[in-house]
């Protein structure tokens, strides 16, 4: 009783009641602590994570509308340029999985086939593009066009004679003309300059991805439908390509939301619109004036478009001996399936490099640096190719090396996009301008360097890419100086 006596006060003490309060304390500290580094490990865990993807830092609204237009927009634009490019592939595989005997393609009809598709794009660019600025929305004109695109590749499918080849593909390309252009400024005027790097690189890299599964699908179409239905399995390469791009064609409808001040995209609120607009005023971007005349005049009498213009041209060109990988494979015995398979590793190098470029630009800038870097490996992967009679490894080296070429294409864009932040019409022009000019440039070059009766030892060919790299490094420090001395 005693002993009760004595312990019931000490429960019901001060000194009780602050032995009791400190654990309490401590208790909280200690959770404190703990939640403390919770948030600095996430803190650390998002910006390493945000170096691959931004949209994994930054407060809860930036993050919410990055995701929607990575969930709806930037996957109708990958999936509508995979099935362009699908096609722009197809060809060269189908030319040597059977095409060249059966319609006896034995002189430089395979370079005129690139020629007639390339003059459809120039001929198709810069109108398509003023059409989708003027008359049109780009979700609903670029998505009727590639509806007409898939029905005209059905018919390279059924083709009799090269005559007939010919003009289709020159209207294919007509037709899509206005996608890549219209493509790169939606998301130049959606994505903002630590955003877009590494899109464009995505985007870019899903042509490594189109050649990937287009040489795989040729392959498997070659063992499994050749003959079926009395068509070749060349035949059927063509055919695959329209079914899979009608459902993506309709998908662009829905899925393309034009610009920001004029979008109508059903994924888009009142709020995330007014969200959006602020966000790329805030980066200079205003919205676009009506294209008139006077507008067109002050564009292309301008020095910005055509500081971009000469550099793209030339990072175009200087790493174009990938196209002629598989002839090479051809010729020095390689079957047919390995031609089709063997240039694959090449674009998944391709891929790796310019995605890595993108975001590594997208956290760091320093796009001038990077595509000098990048022209400079390609002189050296024309310097082997020039030289020709080394190893059989070395020249496989330098064809795959010559994949990592278009990784300098994504600064390049990004950086013009950038610079342009506060001129509208020249941002919505720069591609569709520089896609004539580049087609315009490499026009030529597949029929005068490149003749097919040489392949795969080309006279001239490799050694005028180590020119175009030596150019397009002085075309793109010209453009440095010109919009620094701008600023």
């Amino acid at each position: 009783m005693t002993e009760t006596k004595d312990i019931a006060p000490v429960i019901g003490s001060d000194s009780a009641f602050d032995l009791d309060q400190k654990t309490k304390d401590a208790t909280i500290v200690s959770t404190s602590e703990v939640s403390s580094d919770r948030e600095k490990s996430t803190s650390w865990a998002r910006k390493i994570g945000s170096f691959f993807w931004d949209s994994i830092e930054g407060d809860a609204e930036y993050r919410q509308y990055v995701r929607r237009l990575d969930m709806f927009f930037f996957p109708t634009v990958c999936f509508g340029y995979f099935i362009k490019y699908l096609d722009q592939t197809n060809y060269s595989n189908a030319f040597v999985s059977g095409m060249q005997e059966d319609l006896s393609l034995y002189g430089n009809e395979r370079n005129w086939l690139n020629t007639w598709f390339a003059l459809g794009i120039m001929v198709g660019s810069v109108p398509a593009q003023m059409t989708q600025l003027s008359f049109i929305r780009p979700s609903i004109l670029i998505p009727s066009c590639e509806v007409i695109w898939s029905c005209l590749v059905i018919g390279m499918g059924f083709s009799k004679n090269i005559r007939t080849m010919y003009a289709l593909r020159f209207f294919i390309g007509l037709f899509e003309a206005c996608a890549f252009p219209g493509y790169i400024a939606m998301l130049g005027s959606w994505y903002g300059p630590k955003e877009l790097t590494k899109r464009l690189a995505i985007l870019l890299q899903v042509e490594s991805i189109a050649s990937m599964f287009s040489g795989y699908l040729q392959a498997g179409l070659y063992t499994s439908m050749n003959g079926k239905h009395g068509l070749a399995g060349w035949r059927w390469l063509f055919i695959m390509d329209a079914v899979i791009s009608f459902p993506i064609a309709f998908w662009g409808f829905f899925g393309l939301p034009d610009l920001p001040h004029n979008t109508r995209a059903f994924y888009w609120t009142e709020e995330h619109i007014q969200y959006g607009v602020e966000r790329i005023e805030k980066f200079g971007q205003k919205a676009q004036p009506k294209l008139t005349w006077a507008e067109i005049k002050r564009v292309y009498l301008g020095s910005e478009i055509w500081a971009f213009v000469l550099p793209y041209t030339m990072v175009a060109a200087c790493h174009s001996a990938t196209s002629y990988f598989n002839l090479w494979l051809k010729a020095t015995g390689h079957t047919v399936v390995q031609a089709n398979v063997l240039p694959t590793a090449g674009n998944a190098l391709n891929i790796v490099a310019t995605v890595l470029t993108g975001m590594t630009v997208d956290r760091i800038g320093c796009h001038y640096w990077v595509i000098v870097v990048i022209q400079v490996l390609m002189m050296f992967s024309n310097v082997l190719l020039s030289v020709w009679h080394i190893p059989k490894g070395g020249l496989m080296f330098a064809f795959y090396l010559s994949y990592a070429g278009s990784a300098a294409t994504p600064p390049l864009l990004s950086w013009a996009y950038k610079l342009n932040a506060g001129n509208s019409s020249v941002r919505q022009l720069l591609v569709a301008t520089a896609n004539v000019v580049s087609y315009a440039w490499v026009l030529w070059v597949p029929l005068v360097l490149f003749p097919t009766y040489d392949a795969p030892h080309y006279k001239y060919g490799y050694q005028i890419l180590i020119l175009f790299g030596g150019v397009s490094v002085i075309t793109v420090t010209l453009m440095w100086y010109l919009y620094r001395r701008r600023e």
